[in-house]
């Protein structure tokens, strides 16, 4: 008996988010970005306004959101989310951070998190809008690392190929210090040997090493497995004990394919598919294959900043993200079953951190950075926007004077030392960066911590530039 109602409890939450999906009443928003483009931060900012909107709001901070423009967003609240195994966005644990003194930004991403939002409001058109005078969009905000997106390129590999690509990042893994005793350690061994488990571990760790060297000191975004940078739930498992065979010929794999089946050659191989099967495919099938929308947050300065080969790295991983992502148009019947991404945001974070006169090279540059990627989308049938966003104001613009001219600049507090610093960053390049820009490049990104931007017209607690141009692309063709 109880095992009936229990299929019965189990039947009726799957009907009821059916209907939701059948009606049109609910959105799968997905967030996510390379290391340090803030996705935790807009999270919580875009939440943090979503909760203060209604038509009881006074001096709302969204004009450009047409239902809260037109006084028929009744309100926003917080909801149960659907699914009980996906951990929950710790947005309160956000807020604390940035309001607490001193105040810090939230911290990143190292998981995959849920949240759901009710937006209630009036319907103004169709036949919603003749049946009732209120009606509720759930929203189901999921955020997840961007770095686990850069593996699922490995769905089309085999282990040779994968290798093969790994050992054109030869240059790029040099530059780690960890790196000269991964290649040793590779050489110490016959691959043709049967395998020692405690060999294969020592050698992932300095393959590890190696990725969060060049990721965390170096500057560079293409990392493979991407978990080995962040596990989850997955750390210390031994379907993490993998690492890529750099430097070997076809003639060499050929000769390795004929080692006993417990070599290290064939552990590793086969590591490899239970990673793809068991890690990667999961993640895909379960998760990311069910967004409806999908923002990407893109951070243009710290690799400017950098150099050219970090900026040409972050563009190829952006690249390598958007092909792997399942676009098209999706018809309610198809959405149950089959969904799609069917929007698509491009959208460069911290756009505080400049002038305001150089936001509209921020713009430009974003654009030109993932043209090819735009195009893709596009060609699948995916509508494409991009745009310069700042979830969580840190900075406040000036102009001050400078050999007898005004120059405008932004002023804010820094974050590592604590200091108030005013500055004019320099100028963003509107186009993909030329040989010589990096030559005599002026660019100075700063890292500002939050500071308190709250608006006296308005309870949301921080300032914002184009959240509500955000929320108009993803949510406004919903809330009609």
């Amino acid at each position: 008996m109880a095992s009936f109602k229990q299929s019965l409890k189990k039947l009726g939450k799957n009907t009821q988010a059916v209907a939701l999906r059948t009606t049109d009443r609910n959105l799968r928003l997905a967030v996510t970005g390379l290391a340090g483009a803030g996705k935790t931060a807009f999270i919580t900012g875009l939440v943090n306004q979503l909760l203060h909107s209604g038509i009881a709001e006074t001096g709302s901070q969204l004009p450009l959101w047409r239902v809260a423009r037109d006084s028929r967003l009744y309100g926003v609240k917080r909801d149960l989310q659907p699914d009980l195994t996906i951990p929950s966005f710790n947005y309160d644990a956000a807020i604390q951070s940035l309001v607490n003194e001193p105040q810090t930004w939230p911290v990143s991403t190292r998981n995959i998190s849920e949240l759901r939002l009710a937006i209630k409001y009036r319907p103004a058109k169709g036949l919603l809008s003749k049946l009732t005078d209120s009606a509720t969009l759930y929203l189901d905000i999921v955020d997840y690392p961007g770095e686990w997106l850069l593996d699922l390129p490995m769905l089309k590999q085999s282990f040779q190929q994968w290798s093969v690509s790994q050992s054109t990042r030869k240059q790029v893994f040099q530059r780690s210090k960890h790196f000269e005793a991964f290649s040793e350690a590779i050489n110490s061994i016959d691959l043709t040997s049967a395998a020692d488990e405690l060999k294969l571990q020592e050698i992932t760790d300095l393959y590890q090493r190696v990725l969060q060297d060049c990721v965390s000191n170096h500057g560079f975004y293409y990392a493979q497995p991407g978990r080995l940078l962040l596990p989850g739930e997955l750390e210390g498992t031994p379907v993490l004990a993998l690492f890529p065979l750099l430097n070997i010929d076809d003639s060499g794999f050929q000769s390795l394919e004929l080692s006993i089946p417990n070599s290290f050659y064939h552990t590793l191989k086969q590591r490899y598919y239970e990673y793809v099967n068991r890690v990667v495919k999961p993640f895909y099938q379960d998760y990311f294959a069910k967004f409806d929308r999908q923002i990407v947050l893109v951070d243009c300065f710290t690799p400017l900043n950098r150099g050219r080969e970090q900026f040409d790295d972050m563009k190829s991983a952006l690249h390598a993200v958007i092909e792997s992502f399942h676009f098209g148009q999706s018809s309610l019947l198809k959405r149950l079953f089959s969904p799609k991404i069917d929007k698509l945001l491009f959208a460069a974070s911290k756009v505080d951190h400049v002038t305001r006169d150089q936001q509209g090279n921020v713009l430009s540059l974003l654009t030109q950075l993932i043209q090819q990627s735009q195009q893709f989308a596009k060609f699948e049938g995916c509508e494409v926007e991009t745009m310069a966003i700042s979830a969580i104001k840190s900075t406040s613009h000036g102009m001050v004077k400078q050999d007898g001219k005004e120059i405008e600049v932004v002023r804010g507090t820094e974050l590592v030392n604590r200091q108030a610093v005013t500055l004019f960053p320099g100028e963003v390049p509107k186009s993909l960066p030329s040989a010589d820009f990096w030559d005599k490049q002026g660019f100075e990104f700063i890292n500002f911590a939050p500071t308190n931007q709250r608006n006296s017209r308005s309870s949301a607690d921080f300032e914002h530039i184009r959240l509500d141009h955000v929320l108009q692309f993803l949510l406004g063709d919903k809330l009609k």
